[in-house]
């Protein structure tokens, strides 16, 4: 149902009747449909003069094109028929555009324009010509723009395709260096510990070694083999960017860092030192002097003994206790 305003001319006393602009706007947008239909028709049914005449009456009736209802026209096309058959479509259309605009340089056109009287008319037909080519270069605007941003979903898995794939094989490279530096690191792992095992069994399996050169022989083994396993397990952490610190702090020393380790040495140091000190004196045999201390004072030798030993100890404790616990300044 129209919409239409009434106004009062206060002047004149007469009563004007305005249809709302929604409503010719309305109009105006099914008239540039028809237009453009007539225009989507094939070339060889194509009627030029009556296609003038249509934009002609147009003009007449509203004086301005809707480009926006063109635009409207072409990307419905678009989407309703594939892009072949639009392409094609949007080609005849400009074909026709052109035969229209060729039409108005031809001599029936002109006498019949010269036989038009009327200023205004003659100005409608000016302004129906100029309507021919903006018509034709805003079709070719739509087109082109609907072209550069209309994208299938071929073109969008083809343009994903080319840009995940540099960064896939990227990644693939570093997963499967990863995979091999970590196969490759518990393999010399494994060996590392099971074969320093096998050789600390063929240690003690010697019963012929007497229990003091056993227990030196099995501390220097200890020493390296942990130090050995700690080397590599740093190495392996520089390499791989893991971290197996006990104290993350930038100013902490060593020891803070990896305790572990220097308390395990601390245990086997101490008892190698112990073990070497009493090899020495039983090799250089100058414990008789000692031994008869000690068979005149059994208690006291007893005491001492444990005394020496227990200081030493105490001594790296407190060592390595104040060491980790030691506040960076």
């Amino acid at each position: 149902m129209s919409s239409i305003n009434i106004k009062i001319n206060k002047t004149t006393k007469r009563v004007e009747f305005k249809i709302d602009d929604r409503v010719k706007t309305e109009e105006m947008s099914e008239k540039i449909a028809e237009i453009c239909n007539i225009l989507f028709t094939d070339s060889s049914e194509f009627d030029e003069e009556n296609a003038f005449r249509a934009i002609y009456q147009y003009i007449k009736g509203y004086g301005r094109i809707l480009y926006s209802q063109i635009s409207n026209m072409i990307y419905a096309y678009y989407n309703e028929h594939t892009t072949q058959e639009a392409t094609l479509a949007l080609g005849t259309m400009i074909s026709n555009i052109e035969k229209i605009d060729a039409y108005t340089g031809t001599e029936a056109y002109k006498e019949k324009k010269e036989k038009v009287k009327q200023s205004a008319d003659k100005k409608v037909y000016e302004d129906t010509e100029k309507a021919i080519i903006k018509i034709w270069d805003h079709v070719n605007l739509a087109q082109t723009q609907y072209s550069g941003l209309k994208q299938t979903d071929e073109e969008y898995k083809r343009k994903f395709h080319n840009s995940i794939t540099p960064f896939k094989e990227e990644l693939v490279k570093d997963m499967n260096a990863q995979l091999l530096t970590m196969v490759s690191i518990f393999t010399a792992l494994a060996f590392l510990v099971f074969g320093s095992i096998n050789s600390l069994g063929s240690i003690f399996s010697n019963h012929e070694i007497p229990l003091l050169k056993v227990i030196i022989v099995g501390c220097v083994w200890g020493i390296c083999i942990l130090n050995l396993i700690f080397v590599f397990l740093f190495c392996v952490g520089k390499m791989t960017g893991l971290n197996f610190k006990s104290n993350e702090e930038p100013d902490a020393n060593i020891i803070q860092k990896y305790p572990i380790v220097w308390w395990t040495d601390l245990i086997i140091l101490s008892i190698l030192a112990g073990s070497l000190w009493t090899y020495y004196i039983q090799k250089e045999n100058i414990d008789s002097s000692f031994k008869a201390w000690c068979s005149s004072s059994p208690e006291l030798a007893m005491w001492g003994g444990f005394g020496i030993i227990t200081a030493i100890f105490l001594m790296l404790l407190r060592f390595l206790v104040k060491q980790t616990w030691k506040k960076a300044e």
